[in-house]
């Protein structure tokens, strides 16, 4: 058990040793998130990791902080096991990432939990808008045409991704399409990404020019998936969400994307279809 009668002290990581790495995946398994091993592995080499541990030296919570390009970081990853909440570890984590964005001069953003939007909204960060998972239960299917296994480079897809979000992000796009599993459907109006996670296939980003092309990378894209299936979709997108409603989909959680300051990154936001997910933005 952590010693709250002591200041909490956050340690920032190098690459994570096999016994750090185990830590980390319990935390993931205790939260019910959805994050690999992979997930973690480019947190360390992108961006930087932030835990605190017990008097034992177990890893008992996270966070991370994921530059975009020069300008933006994203923080994510807050996590406290289940026995130690509410003794303000996860705030110490998170000062401590929005130090480190500060430190680099960029801005921060987020993706809120409604726990966490009550406590970033007191460090100054504003809303931009919701974002709804959508899920899917695992079903047995017909005969499929599978995802097609040629997945592109990932310099074709960063141009528009980084017009969308606002900031460039090719390393996170290469890191996705290198790993096992991986699908990506594309059409000259767009393209969407299907990794599989430790619980759930994540469909993310998914990014068209309009709707009606977001609609159709959104239908090949799921119609192969047998198992659970996660999609994080802007709550504006009404016809992502009828469609996703009609297709056996239900609303699991919300998410409050959130910068901090009056500045947002300058994106096209109408092309962001469904984000990568709220630890990637």
């Amino acid at each position: 058990m952590a010693n709250t009668e002591t200041a909490i002290v956050v340690e920032t990581l190098g690459p994570p040793t096999a016994g750090v790495q185990q830590g980390l995946d319990t935390l993931v398994r205790q939260s019910g998130w959805n994050q690999t091993p992979q997930d973690w592995a480019f947190f360390s080499r992108e961006g930087t990791l932030c835990v605190v541990r017990d008097a034992q030296g177990n890893i008992v919570a996270s966070g991370a902080v994921l530059p975009h390009g020069p300008h933006i970081a994203w923080i994510s990853m807050i996590l406290v096991a289940p026995d130690l909440r509410g003794q303000g570890l996860g705030r110490a984590v998170f000062v401590h990432c929005l130090a480190l964005v500060k430190a680099a001069g960029r801005t921060a953003c987020l993706d809120a939990t409604p726990d966490g939007q009550r406590l970033y909204s007191q460090f100054g960060f504003a809303p931009v808008y919701r974002v709804t998972r959508w899920q899917r239960a695992a079903r047995v299917l017909a005969a499929a045409a599978p995802h097609s296994t040629q997945l592109p480079d990932a310099q074709r897809l960063a141009a528009l991704d980084a017009q969308a979000l606002g900031a460039p992000r090719h390393a996170l796009l290469a890191d996705f399409l290198a790993r096992p599993d991986t699908a990506c459907v594309r059409s000259a109006e767009g393209f969407a990404i299907v990794r599989r996670g430790r619980i759930a296939h994540q469909i993310g980003p998914l990014l068209a020019v309009d709707d009606a092309s977001a609609a159709d990378l959104m239908r090949r894209a799921i119609e192969p998936l047998a198992g659970l299936v996660f999609i994080d979709v802007p709550d504006e997108r009404v016809l992502l969400a009828s469609q996703l409603r009609d297709g056996g989909f239900t609303p699991q959680r919300s998410f409050m994307r959130m910068v901090l300051g009056d500045q947002p990154p300058r994106g096209q936001t109408h092309f962001i279809h469904a984000i990568a997910g709220p630890e990637f933005g």
